[in-house]
């Protein structure tokens, strides 16, 4: 299960003091949520400040709230993550909450690769794989690649994540 902290990283929420378009984050506040099993939950709240509107915050966080990355568990299972609709409230002196739902859930990246490959293989795209295993193990470097980067990732952000956490104590 990818907990809170690790989505926050994939989606590379920003940092109090960081901009969003004309928009300055004030505040971020990301938690798990209980939800259905093979299916992760997560409450988004952000407090932004800036000139703009209702409609100049919705512009400067759709590039954040239109991402859907990858990310694997700590047992290696592959996550697909998203927002869902923003809900954003007028604090007034150009101060905005937002509220967003951030969803998980588990898909079975190997199978599709396995299939994308067979694909290939039909449509002469790529060399004949005369061994099954030999495709069975470009996928697993794949995937051990894959984990890989995105570990790099998200302990970069995690990082960063605690020196500031530090300095505001």
């Amino acid at each position: 299960m990818p907990f809170a902290k690790k989505f926050r990283a994939m989606m590379d929420f920003p940092f109090a003091g960081d901009t969003l378009g004309s928009f300055v984050v004030e505040s971020v506040d990301v938690r798990d949520t209980p939800s259905g099993s093979g299916r992760y939950t997560y409450a988004v709240r952000m407090t932004l400040c800036g000139p703009g509107g209702q409609q100049g915050v919705r512009r400067a966080l759709k590039p954040l709230f239109s991402q859907h990355p990858m990310t694997f568990s700590g047992y290696g299972n592959p996550y697909q993550l998203w927002f869902g609709k923003p809900e954003i409230e007028s604090l007034g002196d150009r101060r905005y909450a937002v509220r967003i739902a951030g969803a998980g859930a588990r898909v079975f990246l190997a199978d599709e690769l396995r299939r994308f490959l067979a694909y290939l293989d039909e449509e002469g795209q790529i060399g004949a794989l005369s061994d099954p295993a030999a495709g069975e193990a470009l996928v697993e470097t794949y995937l051990q690649g894959y984990q890989a980067e995105v570990k790099r990732k998200v302990g970069r952000y995690r990082s960063k994540l605690r020196r500031i956490e530090s300095t505001d104590q």
